[in-house]
């Protein structure tokens, strides 16, 4: 279970009554399950969209309900009655669609995203030292930045063997004219400020940020196990963005069961594309799968020498 969930599961039991995040931590601080590095201005924010992804989700199957808006209990309190009925009555919330504007936007500002980008394709370790030094910002959102400020997103790339899961953008998930209904390689988001959190310091939440990006895209049940498939590679310097974007490079490796079939106004036309076949169709892509598709052998790296080396079914 994320780490996050199971200190609100063990603080809801020992509590026995639906309690808001920032209560959570808390009274997980107090009782020595949080430690007090993890209790901060916006940490209960990051708890909350746990819990809330959970719930939305895994359903039924989520441990979490709410018992009314920004409160949270525990599934197996749901036929004590030993507690108030108003304890044990779930209320059903609204789902919202993937924003398009995300507060807090990680950044670097423009001089220094130049000196790291000599070449299109960055390794991870200077970006990733920038961030472990704090020499990065955050930008108002994702909509309202200065044209000095070089976003951070993470992009996910699903693989399976040497097969890439492409999509076509819909009309609900892109506005740039340059995407909108264009092909995709990959799955992504800025990364922001409730995406560093004590337990993804390593790399910012970059790898987090995409894998919660891509259950969100794909309707997946949120599970701990997916992140564990999920590593970065590098970065891309999309340069001739206006502003510049730097693209966090994440490849999924696909479980056995892993089978995306979902049709939505936001995503269509899903399909796999053979890495070893020649496309000669990159302009029904997007700009950033164009850049990715030019340089996939330098971002696969040993990935694709593998793939390519295994034996035929």
């Amino acid at each position: 279970m994320d780490a996050y969930l199971e200190i609100a599961r063990r603080v809801l039991r020992e509590a026995r009554r639906p309690l808001p995040p920032r209560e959570i931590l808390r009274l997980g601080l107090s009782s020595g399950l949080v430690s007090s590095s993890l209790y901060g201005k916006t940490q209960h924010k990051t708890l909350q969209a746990r819990l809330s992804e959970d719930i939305l989700f895994r359903r039924e199957r989520s441990s979490f309900f709410r018992t009314k808006p920004g409160y949270f209990f525990l599934r197996e309190f749901l036929n004590d009655p030993t507690l108030p009925l108003e304890f044990r009555t779930p209320i059903v919330a609204r789902r919202r669609r993937r924003e398009l504007a995300y507060p807090q936007a990680l950044a670097f500002d423009k001089e220094r995203a130049k000196e790291l980008c000599q070449t299109s394709v960055v390794s991870p370790r200077p970006v990733l030292d920038l961030l472990h030094d704090g020499r990065y910002h955050y930008a108002e959102s994702s909509r309202a930045r200065s044209p000095s400020d070089v976003l951070v997103w993470s992009f996910v790339l699903v693989l399976r063997s040497n097969l890439l899961l492409t999509y076509r953008h819909g009309r609900y998930r892109e506005d740039r004219d340059s995407f909108l209904l264009k092909r995709s390689v990959g799955f992504f988001c800025p990364v922001v400020h409730d995406d560093l959190t004590l337990f993804d310091r390593a790399d910012h939440g970059i790898v987090e940020s995409g894998v919660r990006a891509l259950t969100v895209d794909l309707n997946l049940t949120t599970d701990a196990q997916l992140a564990r498939n999920a590593e970065l590679k590098c970065f891309l310097c999309a340069t001739h963005d206006n502003p510049p974007n730097l693209l966090g490079l994440v490849t999924f490796q696909a479980p056995e069961w892993f089978e995306p079939l979902t049709r939505r106004l936001a995503i269509n036309d899903l399909s796999w594309h053979d890495t070893q076949v020649q496309l000669n169709h990159y302009e029904d892509f997007d700009p950033w799968s164009r850049m990715i598709l030019e340089n996939l052998d330098k971002v696969l790296g040993g990935h694709q020498r593998e793939a390519d080396a295994a034996p035929a079914d």
